[in-house]
């Protein structure tokens, strides 16, 4: 028998609590992210609970939306509740969309502003002035780390609960940062 093993057995079974809520927000190259509880069968639960890739996996996927609904069981962990059985999710938009057929096509954006330390920006349409939310794991993605204003990315522009986003740059010819 390890050593984890025991342990494992001397602590004894982990309590779970059954969570109805929704993704916070996930980042695939980080391999983690956050659930807001909506409902709860534990007085015990509070605040956001960390939901890691590998209970995605379980589950059949590989990313989460924001604002995705999700019902899962949670156990308390050392470092706090944690996701440890998916029941039911909705589906990544993007994955939806690909069986659909109906994937946005790539298309030229010109960075209007990107701030590393917030992990967020905005960029522009080259004929629409409209803003377009893009996020730093979407460019996390593609290989980037960062992005400067008025550098032109080819990216995939989808419509999300809070507007147009960026779901994907295609890198192209740009040297990676």
């Amino acid at each position: 028998m390890s050593a984890l093993t025991s342990k494992i057995e001397q602590a004894g079974p982990s309590a779970s609590a059954r969570v109805i809520g929704v993704i916070k927000w996930f980042d695939p190259a980080k391999g983690y992210g956050f659930v807001v509880p909506d409902s709860v069968t534990s007085a015990e639960l509070s605040g956001d609970i960390m939901i890691h890739i590998s209970a995605l996996r379980a589950y059949g996927e590989s990313d989460a939306d924001e604002g995705a609904r999700i019902v899962c069981d949670a156990v308390e962990s050392e470092r706090g509740w944690q996701v440890e059985h998916i029941i039911e999710m909705d589906r990544p938009r993007e994955v939806v969309a690909r069986e659909k057929g109906t994937l946005p096509e790539p298309e030229d954006v010109v960075v209007k502003w990107f701030s590393a330390d917030r992990g967020f920006g905005f960029v522009n349409r080259l004929e629409d002035d409209a803003d377009v939310f893009i996020h730093i794991s979407v460019l996390r993605k593609s290989g980037l780390s960062v992005v400067e204003p008025g550098e032109t990315l080819c990216a995939k522009i989808s419509n999300g609960t809070r507007g147009e986003y960026v779901s994907a740059v295609v890198e192209g010819d740009r040297p990676a940062r």
